[in-house]
Protein backbone atom coordinates (compact mmCIF):
# COMPACT_ATOMS: atom_id res chain seq x y z
CA UNK A 1 0.00 0.00 0.00
CA UNK A 2 2.93 2.67 0.74
CA UNK A 3 5.44 2.97 -1.63
CA UNK A 4 8.93 4.41 -0.45
CA UNK A 5 11.58 5.34 -2.82
CA UNK A 6 14.75 7.28 -1.61
CA UNK A 7 13.15 9.52 1.00
CA UNK A 8 9.83 9.60 -0.86
CA UNK A 9 6.03 7.63 0.02
CA UNK A 10 3.17 7.82 -1.00
CA UNK A 11 -0.08 5.89 -0.68
CA UNK A 12 -3.24 5.20 -3.02
CA UNK A 13 -6.57 4.14 -1.61
CA UNK A 14 -10.02 3.64 -3.15
CA UNK A 15 -12.89 3.16 -1.15
CA UNK A 16 -16.78 3.64 -1.35
CA UNK A 17 -17.83 6.89 -0.27
CA UNK A 18 -18.56 6.45 3.58
CA UNK A 19 -17.27 8.46 6.23
CA UNK A 20 -15.84 5.29 8.19
CA UNK A 21 -13.02 5.84 5.55
CA UNK A 22 -11.94 8.93 6.70
CA UNK A 23 -9.86 7.31 9.90
CA UNK A 24 -7.68 5.10 7.31
CA UNK A 25 -6.95 7.52 4.87
CA UNK A 26 -5.69 9.38 8.23
CA UNK A 27 -4.03 6.27 9.25
CA UNK A 28 -2.53 5.71 5.95
CA UNK A 29 -1.29 9.84 5.99
CA UNK A 30 0.55 9.40 9.29
CA UNK A 31 2.14 6.10 7.70
CA UNK A 32 3.18 8.04 4.52
CA UNK A 33 4.93 10.59 6.68
CA UNK A 34 6.53 7.88 8.87
CA UNK A 35 8.19 6.32 6.58
CA UNK A 36 9.99 9.80 5.12
CA UNK A 37 10.50 10.30 8.79
CA UNK A 38 8.58 12.96 9.42
CA UNK A 39 8.40 13.76 13.55
CA UNK A 40 6.85 16.39 13.96
CA UNK A 41 3.94 15.57 16.07
CA UNK A 42 1.86 19.34 15.14
CA UNK A 43 2.70 18.51 11.61
CA UNK A 44 1.79 15.01 11.47
CA UNK A 45 -1.98 16.62 12.84
CA UNK A 46 -2.02 19.12 10.73
CA UNK A 47 -1.94 16.82 7.58
CA UNK A 48 -4.57 14.84 9.29
CA UNK A 49 -6.61 17.43 9.79
CA UNK A 50 -6.35 18.63 5.90
CA UNK A 51 -6.98 15.02 4.90
CA UNK A 52 -9.73 14.65 7.10
CA UNK A 53 -11.89 17.71 6.14
CA UNK A 54 -10.88 16.85 1.84
CA UNK A 55 -11.82 13.42 2.25
CA UNK A 56 -15.46 14.29 4.24
CA UNK A 57 -15.70 16.98 2.01
CA UNK A 58 -15.38 14.65 -0.90
CA UNK A 59 -17.99 11.81 0.58
CA UNK A 60 -20.32 14.39 1.65
CA UNK A 61 -20.91 16.70 -1.36
CA UNK A 62 -19.45 14.04 -4.14
CA UNK A 63 -21.97 12.39 -6.13
CA UNK A 64 -19.96 9.15 -6.58
CA UNK A 65 -19.79 5.84 -4.88
CA UNK A 66 -16.53 5.90 -4.59
CA UNK A 67 -13.42 7.91 -3.39
CA UNK A 68 -9.91 7.63 -5.02
CA UNK A 69 -7.57 9.01 -1.93
CA UNK A 70 -3.21 9.86 -2.60
CA UNK A 71 -0.85 11.38 -0.24
CA UNK A 72 2.91 11.46 -0.90
CA UNK A 73 5.75 13.59 0.54
CA UNK A 74 8.65 14.05 -0.66
CA UNK A 75 12.46 14.65 0.48
CA UNK A 76 12.03 18.50 1.14
CA UNK A 77 8.74 17.66 3.20
CA UNK A 78 6.47 18.85 0.91
CA UNK A 79 2.95 16.94 1.38
CA UNK A 80 0.63 16.41 -1.67
CA UNK A 81 -2.79 15.09 -1.24
CA UNK A 82 -5.25 14.30 -3.76
CA UNK A 83 -8.84 13.25 -2.86
CA UNK A 84 -10.99 12.42 -6.53
CA UNK A 85 -14.58 12.20 -5.46
CA UNK A 86 -15.43 11.52 -9.48
CA UNK A 87 -17.99 14.59 -9.58
CA UNK A 88 -17.97 17.33 -11.78
CA UNK A 89 -18.73 19.98 -8.12
CA UNK A 90 -15.79 21.87 -7.53
CA UNK A 91 -15.20 22.37 -3.45
CA UNK A 92 -16.22 26.13 -2.21
CA UNK A 93 -15.27 28.48 0.62
CA UNK A 94 -18.07 29.54 3.45
CA UNK A 95 -18.56 31.79 5.57
CA UNK A 96 -20.06 29.37 8.58
CA UNK A 97 -21.87 31.18 11.59
CA UNK A 98 -21.23 30.20 15.08
CA UNK A 99 -24.26 27.93 15.04
CA UNK A 100 -23.72 26.04 11.53
CA UNK A 101 -22.73 22.57 12.39
CA UNK A 102 -20.25 22.43 9.20
CA UNK A 103 -19.20 24.87 6.36
CA UNK A 104 -15.57 25.37 7.60
CA UNK A 105 -13.75 22.96 6.33
CA UNK A 106 -12.32 24.49 3.12
CA UNK A 107 -11.73 27.20 5.32
CA UNK A 108 -9.29 25.48 7.07
CA UNK A 109 -7.76 23.98 4.10
CA UNK A 110 -7.79 27.41 3.00
CA UNK A 111 -5.80 28.66 6.20
CA UNK A 112 -3.65 25.76 6.82
CA UNK A 113 -2.10 24.47 3.24
CA UNK A 114 0.52 26.04 1.45
CA UNK A 115 -2.17 26.04 -1.84
CA UNK A 116 -4.74 23.86 -2.82
CA UNK A 117 -6.95 23.32 -6.31
CA UNK A 118 -9.27 21.79 -7.97
CA UNK A 119 -8.09 19.78 -11.59
CA UNK A 120 -11.38 17.99 -12.96
CA UNK A 121 -12.54 15.82 -10.80
CA UNK A 122 -9.82 15.60 -7.81
CA UNK A 123 -9.65 18.39 -5.49
CA UNK A 124 -5.36 18.52 -4.23
CA UNK A 125 -3.85 20.64 -1.38
CA UNK A 126 0.16 20.76 -0.80
CA UNK A 127 1.34 21.11 2.79
CA UNK A 128 5.22 21.97 3.78
CA UNK A 129 6.02 19.71 7.37
CA UNK A 130 9.31 20.82 7.30
CA UNK A 131 12.94 18.66 7.08
CA UNK A 132 12.35 14.99 7.05
CA UNK A 133 14.90 12.69 8.04
CA UNK A 134 17.63 11.08 6.67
Amino acid sequence: MITVTRRTAHAALRFDADPRHVESARRVTAAVLGEVGVRDRDAIGTVQLLVSEIVTNAIVHGTADSVSFRVSCDASGEVLIEVDDHSPGSPEVREAGPEDEGGRGMRLVTYLARAWGRKGTCTWCTVPVGPVAG
